[in-house]
């Protein structure tokens, strides 16, 4: 009888144990990608989608440990013109996923520091501002992909 007590108690242990609504906005994501330069170029661009759920928060920075430098864009159409540039912020809302990808919203890595091959990895690290003005942190691992993938 014992253990069938402890094993009923186990899962409300554990729900105490893990986050709460209260705790503010949790991060997730799936497909970060960086795309492999041209041969000869040191720039590249990269994708991801991150999901969040338990309340907004804004993507204010990302930093990679292949780029001396890691910027935010937008792209847009403009009478026939593809024009990109860099943004300060994008909003995430409560429930909501900011894709960044290919032919949109996407990441720009300068400088990279070393060749990257299709098929390696690479880390990138997301700062978010909460609603509260909390900072929040979100670690992706990368694949990088050939040019056309």
């Amino acid at each position: 009888m014992k253990r069938l007590s402890a094993l009923l108690l186990a899962p409300a242990l554990l729900a105490a144990c893990g986050p709460s609504a209260s705790d503010g906005p949790v991060l997730s994501y799936e497909d970060a990608f960086i795309m492999a330069p041209i041969a000869g170029r040191d720039v590249a661009m990269g994708g991801i989608e991150i999901s969040v759920k338990g309340g907004d928060v804004t993507l204010t920075c990302a930093i990679s440990d292949v780029a001396r430098t890691v910027e935010i864009h937008t792209m847009e159409m403009n009478d026939g013109t593809m024009k990109m540039r860099p943004v300060d912020s994008l909003t995430i809302a409560d429930g909501e996923t900011l894709t960044l990808e290919r032919g949109g919203n996407h990441l720009m890595f300068f400088g990279l520091v070393e060749d990257l091959a299709a098929g390696e990895m690479a880390n990138i690290s997301f700062t978010f501002e909460t609603e509260e003005g909390e900072p929040l942190t979100l670690e992706a691992e990368a694949e990088v992909r050939a040019q056309g993938e």
